[in-house]
């Protein structure tokens, strides 16, 4: 219990801590939208996303938004050029996570 006040705190001194965190939930969120109105517009023969833009989602961090979608909605699952890209996106999102998190770090403790 005492990490999760812990982590309250942190999160409510540092903008860039909120900032960060809601930027990642964001893009996660509107990656899964993406992929959910993507499926409805294919099942109705309507206007698509088009692939590019599924992928830079997952290139600027909703790899993880963009994977989850694709399973729950059984949306590009038989494509696997577009899973491979998807991947890649992921494994790019994880780097940029784990740059973002060092730069915080860094900033909160040797600012």
């Amino acid at each position: 219990m005492q990490i999760l006040q812990d982590i309250i705190i942190w999160f409510s001194q540092e903008p860039i801590v909120w900032i960060t965190a809601m930027y990642l939930v964001i893009i996660n969120f509107l990656a899964l939208v993406t992929m959910w109105w993507d499926k409805r517009r294919a099942i109705n023969d309507g206007w698509r996303v088009s692939e590019a833009t599924l992928l830079v989602m997952g290139f600027i961090g909703g790899a993880i938004g963009l994977i989850f979608g694709m399973f729950v909605f059984r949306h590009k699952t038989r494509k696997r050029v577009f899973q491979i890209i998807t991947i890649i996106g992921l494994v790019v999102s994880i780097i940029l996570y784990w740059i973002e998190f060092r730069a915080i770090l860094w900033h909160l403790y040797f600012i």
